[in-house]
């Protein structure tokens, strides 16, 4: 065994404990007002970024359309605050237990069993995300040695870090669904869960 498979298996291990002690500090109803905080930060955060996309894209149409110009680095970075409102909503679409399902077990299981289908379902996704992040990781550190710029002074590398946190985050999400025992029906009723 290799040494970066045990840092893998360490990673791993930290990650389900973070889960766990999150699902424990839910369950106990403890520190939820700075998880709350910290949810709309994110929320914030994304509003932010969608707030810019748009305003930079109206200025590039105005500049093209009215004055035959634009602004150079803008293109390229929206193109970044695509990705990073991609990853980061899919990440916060987790934590809401609004994100993609495909469920056909859901229908087809009896009732009594549908603690294991979440439990193989978010587990499952866990593990994937989870080695998509270990992948992303290993896509970021190749980029940051080639050294290329995105625009300006500012690294490719930097703004693809999104990937794995995203991946990460993902990953540790599900996990805290699965040990709180979160389902996407007891969202149904328009209660929205903003937390970390």
């Amino acid at each position: 065994m290799s040494d970066g498979n045990i840092l893998y298996y360490l990673w791993a291990a930290a990650l389900v404990a973070l889960a766990a002690g999150r699902a424990l500090l839910i369950r106990r109803k403890k520190l939820e007002g700075l998880f709350n905080v910290l949810g709309w930060l994110e929320v914030g955060v994304l509003g932010l970024m969608l707030f810019t996309l748009i305003v930079l894209g109206g200025l590039q149409i105005v500049l093209r359309n009215v004055f035959h110009s634009g602004v150079l680095w803008a293109d390229p970075l929206m193109h970044h605050i695509v990705l990073w409102i991609g990853c980061l909503g899919a990440a916060l679409a987790t934590c809401n237990v609004r994100h993609i399902n495909i469920d056909v077990f859901s229908r087809l299981l009896p009732h009594g069993m549908k603690p294991w289908r979440r439990t193989l379902v978010y587990g499952a996704t866990a593990a994937a995300t989870f080695m998509l992040g270990i992948s992303t990781w290993r896509l970021v550190s190749d980029e940051r040695m080639f050294g290329e710029m995105a625009f300006g002074s500012v690294p490719v590398w930097v703004l693809q870090l999104v990937l794995p946190v995203a991946f990460f985050m993902i990953s540790y999400r599900s996990l805290v669904n699965l040990f709180v025992g979160r389902e996407a029906e007891a969202l149904d009723g328009g209660q929205e869960l903003i937390e970390l």
